[in-house]
C-alpha cells in the first residue's frame, strides 16, 4: 500500500497553517471582512476541485440519482459540515487572535478521533485515549487563558 496520503496530509496541515496566517493578514486592516475572505478563497477551491474532478473523468458521478444514495446524502452532509467549519473558523480568525483560535480549531482532530471511533467501529486503544488527552491539554495550555 502507497503511503503518499502521509505526503498529501504534511501538505494540506501546511496549507492549512498557512491559511491561517493569511486570514489574519487579509481582515487586520478592516479592508475585508473574513466573509470576504472566505468568498475569495472558496471560490478557488471551487474552480481547483470543479477543474480536478472533470479531468479525473469523476464528473460523471454528479447526478441527482447518485447525489440521492447514502453516498450522496454523506457527501452533501460533508458540504454542510465544511460550510459550517471554515465559515465560522474564518470568522473566527478574523475577530480573535490565530493563537487562541487556530488551537481550538485544531480539536476538529479529536472530533474526527472519536467519531471515527464510534461509528466506524476503529479500535480504542491506551495509545488513543491518552493521544486524546494529550491534545485536549495542549490545547487549554496553549489557548485557554487569552490576553484581554
Amino acid at each position: 500500500m502507497s503511503k503518499s496520503y502521509l505526503l498529501w496530509a504534511v501538505i494540506g496541515m501546511i496549507g492549512y497553517s498557512v491559511t491561517a496566517l493569511l486570514v489574519k493578514f487579509a481582515t487586520q486592516s478592516g479592508r475585508f471582512s473574513g466573509y470576504f475572505v472566505l468568498m475569495v478563497s472558496s471560490a478557488m477551491v471551487v474552480a481547483t476541485s470543479t477543474t480536478i474532478t472533470i479531468l479525473r473523468g469523476d464528473i460523471r458521478a454528479f447526478s441527482r440519482d447518485n447525489l440521492a444514495s447514502a453516498d450522496g446524502l454523506f457527501a452533501l452532509g460533508s458540504g454542510v459540515a465544511l460550510m459550517i467549519a471554515v465559515v465560522f473558523y474564518f470568522l473566527a480568525l478574523s475577530e480573535g487572535p490565530a493563537s487562541v483560535v487556530v488551537p481550538i480549531y485544531g480539536m476538529f482532530i479529536v472530533g474526527g478521533a472519536v467519531l471515527g471511533l464510534l461509528f466506524l467501529h476503529q479500535p480504542f486503544t491506551l495509545r488513543n485515549a491518552l493521544g486524546i488527552l494529550l491534545a485536549a491539554i495542549s490545547v487549554y495550555l496553549i489557548a485557554g487563558h487569552p490576553a484581554p
